[in-house]
């Protein structure tokens, strides 16, 4: 007889086959090793468990990256990848209650925890905190919340008023937009109070002693509800130095009118979006420094305390975009109020139009918000049923405002500054934005549904540590000469499996699919270990 066929011998073998994904496991945690995340969650909050809480938050961090899942399901995901074998990991160990305990265990340490993390980043990849981008932005939650003291309703970036939020601040590189900083905030907290806080928190953390010793003064760039005296005053005070643009005023103003058109169309800056940068037709920025006085009030509940007065620069700016924009604002909103005012004005005497008090204040509610409305006059005359409403463009206030279209103010301290180098760096500011769009979007912290602040705080943590990794990986990247984005080695490498075969005999038979040649350029330049080390668990390697 003839022997049978191989095949049919290696089928009697195997009794179960089963599809791993591997996807970016390879690139991304050697960052997480490099970091420290386990070692530095155990060593400040150890456990007797037997999954320890490092563990948890690395496979969580993971996810973030890999797969985004709620908290309920991400045992499901972590069974289907190799994350099972190599961190040991037992799927049915990360019910969803574990992973919300981990978040509370580790809340009471999550600033060190983040320090840490930083500092290290700093120090391996030498990451340049000379000049900083500092902003704050929101997130909204699905679900009541009744409970939650940091979730509330609040001005909401996301546009989605009826939700409540809460909301994130954040220090980001200059040119590698690599968060180094974060805090968290209740929903309502409004933009102009943060300044002070956030500058003490950046302060705390330059201080650290391993910090200390560079003796930073960073540029902190930001936009204008974070550029407020009181912030100005501490930047003086703590010798920081910062960049951004001042919110109007009859000052602000005042400085915007004094450089004439010809000082403009002779200051011509270098800078060009990326976007226009060979556009044909396309109109420079011009720029022309100020110099202006900034009066700082006293704190609080200091009554007899001076105030103090600080001598900065302003960098006048013009934009083409911005005039163009400005003019199209405000004819949007001068519509708007005249046909309002209209409106009234038509069924004026009639039914409820007849009293004077319901017309001033359906005149107030027309005017309440719009920002034209200091460029329009209205008249109310006469008593009820005999009311005379006259309304008309004020000429005068018009010119003025169509002097300053496409204007506006960069403030500074920094006297090094050249006028190029104050817009350019300014506009990277939508850059380090950017980042806060990959946190709502490809890392998905939300839909959220956790039921304390302290597991809240935990997930939004685990979020900004996916964040830097992904940072970071566009970091090796880049410095490795990819001109690749961490969205496309993310995703060409999320189909990258392994074949686990269980055979009869209860052993393993494992082989990771074929790399593609961007998976192998990608591996070979970031000079990360063999995909092999994830087919048998890291802790028995050593």
């Amino acid at each position: 007889m003839h022997d049978q066929p191989l095949a049919d011998t290696v089928r009697r073998a195997i009794r179960q086959p089963d599809i791993l994904q591997l996807g970016a496991v390879p690139v991304l945690y050697p960052i997480l090793e490099t970091l420290g995340l386990r070692d530095t969650i155990n060593g400040l909050c150890p456990t007797q468990a037997d999954l320890d809480w490092g563990r948890v938050m690395e496979v969580l961090v993971l996810n973030r990256l890999m797969s985004p899942q709620p908290l309920c399901w991400v045992n499901r995901w972590v069974a289907r990848t190799v994350l099972c074998m190599a961190l040991d990991v037992p799927a049915a160990k990360l019910y969803d209650n574990r992973s919300g305990r981990t978040l509370e265990a580790v809340y009471p340490h999550l600033g060190e925890i983040w320090a840490q993390l930083a500092v290290r980043a700093i120090q391996v990849w030498q990451l340049d905190l000379s000049i900083l981008h500092w902003d704050i932005t929101s997130f909204y939650f699905e679900g009541a919340y009744t409970d939650s003291e940091l979730i509330r309703y609040g001005h909401s970036r996301d546009h989605q008023s009826d939700a409540k939020q809460i909301n994130l601040r954040a220090d980001v590189t200059h040119r590698t937009r690599i968060p180094v900083g974060y805090g968290v905030l209740t929903g309502n907290t409004a933009d102009i109070t943060t300044p002070r806080g956030h500058l003490e928190a950046l302060l705390d953390f330059l201080a650290r002693p391993e910090l200390a010793a560079l003796n930073l003064q960073p540029l902190l760039v930001s936009d204008c509800k974070m550029i407020t005296p009181e912030a100005v005053g501490a930047c003086h005070h703590n010798h920081l130095f910062y960049l951004g643009p001042w919110a109007r005023s009859t000052q602000v103003n005042q400085v915007l009118r004094s450089v004439s058109e010809d000082e403009l169309a002779d200051q011509v800056l270098s800078y060009r979006p990326r976007r226009q940068a060979n556009a044909p037709g396309f109109i420079p920025y011009r720029g022309v420094w100020r110099p202006f006085t900034i009066k700082v009030p006293p704190p609080p509940k200091t009554p007899h305390a001076q105030s103090e007065v600080f001598s900065d620069r302003f960098l006048v700016v013009w934009s083409d975009g911005k005039a163009r924009l400005d003019v199209q604002k405000r004819q949007k909103y001068l519509k708007r109020l005249l046909n309002g005012l209209d409106n009234i004005q038509r069924q004026l005497n009639q039914g409820k139009y007849a009293q004077r008090d319901y017309v001033v204040e359906q005149i107030a509610s027309v005017r309440r918000g719009n920002p034209a409305k200091p460029l329009v006059r209205v008249d109310l005359h006469g008593e009820n049923r005999a009311l005379h409403l006259k309304f008309r463009i004020d000429r005068d206030r018009l010119a003025n405002e169509q002097a300053l279209d496409g204007r506006y103010a960069l403030g500074t301290n920094a006297d090094s500054l050249s006028a190029d180098e104050a817009l350019t760096i300014f506009k990277a500011q939508d850059d380090a934005e950017k980042q806060f769009r990959t946190w709502k979007g490809p890392v998905a912290v939300r839909p959220v549904f956790l039921h304390t602040d302290q597991r809240i705080e935990g997930l939004v943590f685990i979020t900004l540590v996916a964040l830097l990794v992904r940072a970071l990986l566009r970091l090796r990247c880049q410095q490795a000469g990819l001109t690749v984005s961490a969205d496309r080695v993310l995703a060409e490498f999320a189909p990258w499996s392994v074949m686990d075969l269980t055979l009869t005999d209860e052993s393993h038979f494992r082989q990771v699919s074929t790399p593609t040649e961007f998976q192998t350029q990608v591996m070979t330049a970031l000079g990360v270990p063999s995909c092999e080390r994830y087919l048998t668990s890291l802790s028995s390697q050593g």
